[in-house]
């Protein structure tokens, strides 16, 4: 699996291993921005590059709507990886993308899926 610039390869549970853990920092920014003043928050891009961590501004609604679906992952704009099927853009947005996850990557999103495990964190 190429990554986005094609100098290399991420092994796909790494790719996805890596998003899980930016999902579930997230959902700890998430709790920390919740009853706070409406208005955009900061997060972490979740795109499979461990190296990347780039914001991702969002409003509260807008996180919870990418949540709402295990199998989705929040990006930067033009973060996304395509190479090998694993992911789709699903929504396009000013300030972040939606990918969707399938098949094998998409059985270990839902596995991992961090909404059930909020009391884990």
């Amino acid at each position: 699996m190429a990554d986005r610039d094609g100098r290399g390869s991420l092994d796909r549970r790494r790719f996805v291993a890596n998003q899980t853990v930016f999902r579930r920092l997230n959902e700890r920014l998430s709790r920390q921005f919740n009853g706070v003043e409406p208005g955009f928050a900061q997060y972490v891009c979740e795109c499979g590059d461990d190296s990347c961590g780039e914001p991702v501004a969002l409003l509260q609604s807008e996180y919870e709507h990418v949540r709402s679906h295990s199998t989705w992952f929040l990006i930067a704009p033009g973060h996304e990886i395509l190479a090998g099927g694993a992911e789709r853009v699903v929504e396009t947005h000013e300030h972040h993308q939606v990918v969707e996850k399938s098949g094998a990557a998409g059985l270990v999103a839902e596995a991992t899926a961090t909404r059930r495990d909020r009391a884990a964190l």
